[in-house]
């Protein structure tokens, strides 16, 4: 665990602006609050953090991808939800990651990452193929990456709640783990349909 959070993008001095941000509650969406995440915190917290900052970029990819590609109203409309959400996120995560005087950036190097399940399981060969994928196929291809995607976000979260020491990460984990548990259960039911 302590090889994580160990490179120096987007550091920030100490006594920098505390770690503040606005964020939007997932069960919410678009009721915003200010959310801080003060009190101790431990390596496991920040990994969680860094790896859900990359990970939240991804989504926020894919669903704008999404956004523009998908043929399904639902599966647009799903799309942007996660978009709005998952754009708040990132921002609320960089907020405190950087309030703790802690990288944003994830250490890219898969080693580093051994002990707690590797970097985010989507890449950008995943994203890249999506965007190759016919009118026809688009649809099915995004969902399944996407459940992919979001069940990798439960287990990290899963493991923060675990692990981690910072009261609010924890909250905030358990929080992803519940979204994201109903966005793959919304997006079964779709594959289904």
């Amino acid at each position: 665990m302590t090889a994580c959070g160990t490179g120096s993008a987007d550091r920030q001095p100490a006594g920098s602006p505390t770690s503040e941000a606005v964020a939007a509650d997932p069960a919410t969406t678009g009721s915003a609050t200010t959310v801080r995440a003060d009190g101790p915190h431990n390596d496991t917290d920040v990994m969680f953090l860094q790896m859900m900052v990359a990970h939240g970029k991804q989504g926020v990819e894919l669903a704008q991808l999404a956004g523009a590609r998908a043929q399904r109203e639902e599966v647009r409309t799903l799309a942007a939800a996660v978009a709005a959400t998952q754009t708040d996120e990132v921002s609320m995560m960089t907020s405190w990651l950087r309030g703790w005087s802690k990288p944003v950036a994830v250490d890219t190097d898969p080693a580093a990452h051994a002990n707690h399940g590797g970097l985010p399981a989507t890449g950008p060969e995943q994203i890249a193929a999506l965007k190759k994928a016919s009118k026809s196929e688009f649809d099915g291809r995004l969902l399944n990456l996407f459940i992919g995607h979001q069940h990798n976000a439960v287990e990290m979260a899963t493991k923060e709640a675990a692990d981690g020491a910072n009261a609010e990460t924890k909250e905030f984990a358990r929080r992803v783990v519940e979204s994201r548990t109903g966005q793959i259960q919304q997006m079964l039911t779709l594959l289904n349909e």
